[in-house]
């Protein structure tokens, strides 16, 4: 991903373009940055495509989003396991034994033990919602019953059965809507982790340039020391002679001191600003992460065109990434809308299977009158029964339709309501966020034009304010000017300066916010990177076996 660069500009080269013994002002700020370099250890000298390539790699709140994505991603991968077959099996033993009941059994109780055994796959099909099931059971049965024909019986049969929803169900039921959800989430995810990484190139961008400014200022700040200090040293010189009474050198003293304070308070601000700067693009891990100096290079290039606002403004309707979330927010609830529309519709289901068994053991052979003598046994192997089985000898199918239907104002219907409210509402919510990017880019357009305006009017005012101080200079050599005028031209100066570097860092700041605003709002007081994801509800296959009449059983044993 790229990120088209903004004009650079440089707040210390103009505090030096309109400051007189730029020399001076140089080796000055040299002079107070070497302590805090040579405590630090190194120094960077960093760029503004530098600063952003740090920040892309090592932000960790930018990494939270970024991991984000493949939780979403992970989501997605987690709807599709409702998809894959599912392998089942039992095994088990039982023993039943039941007390006598009618006069065939006598006074003896009935024992009856299992060996049995079921096999099989299932899978819900990723297209129509049907579902299909096929099992291989065996059982090997035991009993002393009188009635039965078997000693020891060996069963054992294939099922296959499928179920076909025909009404609900079948355009989208749970698993493809969650399908649907997920994957839609999966893109708003991506297009948050866009929308905050250009909220983090634009923030580390207004704090390099923050940091500029900050570092301009103290230049600034300490030529203006300089310049009380020279003025502290001309009056101790003419009240030794006389030529001026001591109150102007105790008012340049207290001038010095008050300009003391200023440099340390903009020393500070110069902290604060790198602490922000490295805060967003140095890597955590990195043991020298609060040691490092981070020194700005870059100098401003020629002023750019004023703005295209309609361009802008339909760029952003297009292309910003809050939007297009907003877009598939509407569409997921517009999923919502055509899943619970489904729902509501009867279940009419087209169930069929077919099942195939056998039989064999030791069977019984009686003769004589019910319930007869036992004379013999017959023995049928389980290749017997496999050949049973596979040549359908006792074949059992069912075709059928089942049909189930709420009676009253169902869960469906409710559900129904409040998803075509919450996709009006997703609708206005688009459209109220459509203005809102829409004033955003009008009113930062307006900033790029104001700042621009009042950095030149800045400029001219610190030029004049500069020729004023070199005449009220001359003249206070000469004894036609007094302290307090040589002061309060020194002051005019300083606050021209000042305002020509706040007005350097508004203009910067709001080409910052021009261009990002295009692609992202930006974050507001309390907002976070983080991204709200989606929940997955495991939704199992149900097992289909046929339909038939109550009382017949099903084709099983």
């Amino acid at each position: 991903m790229r990120f088209r660069d903004i004009s650079r500009a440089s707040a210390i080269a103009l505090a030096l373009n309109v400051t007189p013994g730029a020399s001076v002002a140089t080796a000055a700020a040299q002079e107070a940055a070497a302590k805090p370099a040579a405590e630090a250890g190194y120094t960077i000298q960093l760029t503004v495509e530098e600063a952003v390539r740090r920040a892309i790699e090592n932000n960790p709140d930018l990494a939270v989003v970024r991991l984000g994505t493949a939780v979403e991603t992970a989501r997605v991968n987690e709807t599709r396991t409702a998809f894959a077959p599912l392998f089942s099996s039992v095994v088990g033993r039982s023993s039943i034994a039941t007390p006598p009941s009618n006069f065939l059994q006598g006074n003896q109780g009935i024992d009856t033990s299992d060996l049995f055994s079921s096999t099989g796959v299932r899978q819900r099909l990723p297209w129509g919602g049907g579902t299909w099931n096929v099992s291989w059971d065996t059982a090997r049965t035991t009993s002393n019953s009188p009635l039965t024909s078997f000693e020891r019986s060996l069963e054992s049969g294939v099922r296959v059965a499928f179920s076909q929803p025909l009404l609900k169900d079948r355009r989208v039921d749970a698993v493809r809507h969650q399908y649907t959800i997920a994957k839609r989430n999966e893109q708003s995810s991506e297009l948050r982790f866009r929308e905050s990484a250009v909220q983090t190139v634009a923030a580390v961008k207004h704090a390099y340039w923050t940091l500029k400014a900050s570092l301009a200022n103290v230049t600034v700040q300490q030529r203006s020391l300089e310049l009380a200090r020279e003025l502290v040293t001309q009056n101790k010189v003419r009240v030794s002679v006389g030529q001026v009474p001591p109150l102007d050198l105790v008012q340049a003293e207290a001038e010095v001191a008050q300009r003391r304070e200023n440099l340390i308070r903009a020393g500070t601000a110069a902290e604060d600003a790198e602490d922000r700067l490295r805060r967003l693009i140095m890597d955590p891990a990195d043991a020298s992460f609060w040691r490092v100096r981070l020194t700005p290079v870059d100098e401003p290039p020629a002023r750019g065109p004023v703005p295209d606002v309609d361009a802008a403004v339909a760029k952003a309707l297009a292309d910003r990434y809050d939007l297009a979330r907003a877009r598939n927010e509407q569409g997921n609830a517009a999923t919502n809308v055509e899943f619970y529309k489904n729902q509501r519709l009867p279940d009419v289901r087209f169930e069929t299977s077919y099942h195939s068994s056998g039989l064999g053991g030791t069977q019984l052979v009686r003769t004589g009158p019910f319930p007869g003598v036992i004379t013999g046994r017959l023995r049928t192997g389980f290749d017997d029964v496999l050949g049973q089985v596979f040549n359908s000898d006792y074949p059992t199918w069912s075709v059928g339709l089942t049909v189930s239907y709420p009676i009253g104002r169902s869960f469906e219907d409710v559900n129904l309501v409040r998803s075509e409210i919450e996709r009006q509402q997703a609708g206005q919510r688009l459209a109220s966020l459509q203005l809102q990017a829409a004033e955003a880019i009008r009113q930062a357009a307006r900033q790029v034009r104001s700042t621009a305006e009042r950095q030149d009017a800045a400029r001219a005012g610190a030029t004049l304010a500069e020729q004023r101080l070199d005449s009220e200079q001359r003249r206070h050599q000469v004894g036609l000017s007094t302290t307090f005028l040589v002061t309060q031209a020194q002051r005019d100066l300083l606050l021209a300066q000042v305002n020509l570097l706040q007005a350097t860092l508004d203009h910067q700041s709001a080409l910052v916010s021009f261009e990002a605003q295009q692609l992202a709002p930006p974050l507001s007081a309390g907002d976070t990177l983080g991204v709200s994801g989606s929940s997955i509800v495991i939704v199992p296959a149900n097992e289909p076996r046929g339909v038939f009449r109550q009382g017949t059983g099903s084709g099983g044993f």
